[in-house]
């Protein structure tokens, strides 16, 4: 058990970035008492995150961890993103997480619009970093192979070739496409200046969960984890519906209680208001119904946030269960201790 303050600061950062125990004590012990344990992302990093939410929020591979997500390294200016390194998808040989990055991610200039608008890839330091041209902020995609994001890279561009479609990267390295420039300005008076607008003043809701992804662990076994958002109307901006399908093994009411203490901890949280809690919790197995969290900001920044904690339990979830991935995907619960829950 953690006894100390800075041991319980520590463990907070431990369960909510996935960092390792020994990396999360060094952090909590360079900080302040006070200070955040996860500090927000600046605007355009902000920005930028919530754009690879938006990209990345429904997988087409199978993955074990939320969004294939192992760990994270927030700061302000940047984000770590450790994925999954083995193979995803293990029903079809050749998916992997390279795969299906370098089919979310790079801007196409022509056909169904997909991708970051503005983002370049480059190597360094043997890392695949992500920027926007011009733009503060940077994602590094770590867990992914060099060889494996370079391999994934060339078919993607065959694929395209064959369909006359070309990323906007290769026709231009250095400055943004005449095909991205309507997603750079938000001060326009067009359709995609305005929908720039919504999602830009709604980005913090974004990157506050990516880079919490590892602490939907604290629910259940992730069986799948996907992510939309729509139009805010009551409070502006956009509102980002996070569902969560996995099984409980906390036969208890509330079992996602842990999780939204630690979502709205003042030290580890993001800044929201639980508004309302639709729980289904005590309801039979065969309902399958899902509970579903409700929050806002508590400043009044646009848009808002609702998790959606779906079960599978009894026969419902025996697809999953007898899957040989099981074992696998029930290793990352984590299940919280009493004195964090505390907290």
């Amino acid at each position: 058990m953690k006894r100390t303050r800075l041991e319980r600061r520590a463990e907070k950062l431990h369960v909510a970035t996935g960092l390792g125990w020994a990396e999360a004590l060094k952090r909590a012990r360079r900080l302040a008492p006070t200070a955040p344990l996860i500090p927000e992302a600046q605007e355009q990093q902000a920005i930028l995150e919530g754009y690879f939410l938006e990209q990345h929020a429904w997988p087409l591979i199978s993955t074990r961890n939320p969004w294939g997500i192992c760990s994270t390294d927030p700061r302000p200016d940047a984000l770590v993103l450790t994925f999954e390194d083995e193979d995803a998808n293990r029903e079809f040989p050749g998916e992997s997480m390279a795969r299906e990055l370098v089919r979310l991610l790079p801007r196409v200039s022509e056909g169904e619009l997909r991708g970051i608008p503005g983002a370049r890839f480059s190597i360094e330091g043997g890392t695949i970093v992500l920027r926007r041209v011009n733009l503060p902020g940077s994602i590094i995609l770590a867990g992914v192979g060099v060889e494996d994001w370079l391999t994934a890279l060339e078919l993607q561009t065959r694929d395209y070739d064959s369909d006359g479609v070309v990323m906007c990267q290769a026709k231009a390295p250095d400055h943004w496409h005449s095909s991205e420039k309507p997603y750079r300005s938000t001060k326009a008076h067009t359709v995609q200046a305005r929908r720039n607008r919504l999602l830009s003043s709604s980005s913090w809701v974004a990157s506050g969960m990516l880079r919490r992804a590892p602490l939907l662990r604290t629910i259940g076994v992730p069986l799948s984890t996907t992510a939309w958002s729509n139009l805010d109307r009551d409070h502006g901006g956009h509102e980002w519906i996070i569902d969560y399908i996995h099984e409980p093994l906390v036969r208890a009411p509330s079992h996602h209680q842990a999780f939204i203490g630690l979502l709205t901890d003042p030290e580890c949280g993001l800044p929201i208001t639980v508004e309302d809690l639709d729980c289904g919790c005590r309801l039979p197995a065969e309902y399958g119904y899902g509970c579903r969290v409700y929050a806002h900001s508590a400043t009044g920044r646009p848009g808002g946030l609702q998790v959606r904690f779906s079960h599978r339990l009894g026969r419902r979830a025996r697809r999953f269960t007898t899957d040989r991935d099981y074992e696998a995907r029930r290793r990352l619960y984590r299940r919280l201790p009493a004195h964090l829950k505390s907290d």
